[in-house]
Formats: C-alpha cells, structure tokens, sequence
C-alpha cells in the first residue's frame, strides 16, 4: 500500500513561521513510499508573495518499475491539495500551477499534465540541451 510523506506538513505554526520570515519561499516536498522504498516524488514552491496565488511544480516524478499504476495521478492530487491548503490557511486563493518540461523528452508527461487541465502556455526555445524546447504548462483555478 502506497502512502504520501509531507514535508514540512501544512499547518498554522508553518505558516505563522513563514510568515514572520517577510514571507521567503515557501517549499514543500511530497514523498509517495511503498514499504520503505520511495516510488515517486513532487516538490512545489510559492514565491514570496504569496498574494499572487501561484505555485511552480519544480519536481513530479514516478520511479521506472512503478509507473502506469495512477500514483502519478495520486502525488498531482496530493500536491494540489496542499498548494490549496496553504493558500486557505492564508486566506488567499489558489489561482495558477505551472510547470516547466522537455518538449522532446517528456510526450507522455505532457499528455498526464492534459488530463490534470494544464495547458501550454509558453515555449523557452532551445533553452535545454542539443537545443530542446522547454514547454511552460499552467493549470488555473479561477
């Protein structure tokens, strides 16, 4: 049976803490564990303003071996969740998620971000290696 581990956990104290720093940025990482093996992994990020509502995923990925079994589905809904909690916690909405990608390399992805309602909204060209494009896709909540 999978499970998520959540670090740090949203909660009034983190938020009291980040909040009392002049709101720097605000991390947070998701671990999907099967056992004592971790088999997937997401990490977002919040800007210091945290007024704007927006999040960047910087990390969402399924180890080989463990992909096809919908716990990429289950680390985008739980890191949903969590960018809305936090936003919650501070009254504030969720308004935007966005993610940078290979566009070569990362088809698949590209169709997982789809059915999660991203859409590409920017292009970076020749901005990776051997001159691949690096695709911006944004999911919005308002």
């Amino acid at each position: 049976m999978s499970a998520i581990r959540i670090s740090p956990e949203i909660s009034a104290k983190v938020i009291g803490d980040y909040s009392a720093r002049s709101r720097p940025s605000f991390e947070q990482s998701l671990e999907l564990v099967e056992g004592n093996n971790v088999i997937g992994r997401a990490r977002w990020i919040c800007g210091a303003d945290v007024s704007q509502g927006v999040v960047q995923i910087l990390e969402l990925r399924v180890h080989e071996g463990s992909q096809r079994r919908g716990d990429g589905h289950l680390l985008m809904n739980s890191l949903t969740e969590q960018a809305r909690e936090f936003f919650k916690m501070q009254k504030i909405k969720l308004r935007r998620i966005w993610i940078a990608i290979e566009q070569k390399g990362q088809v698949i992805g590209r169709s997982f971000l789809m059915k999660f309602g991203f859409h590409h909204v920017g292009t970076v060209h020749e901005m990776l290696r051997d001159g691949e494009d690096m695709l911006i896709y944004m999911r919005t909540f308002d």
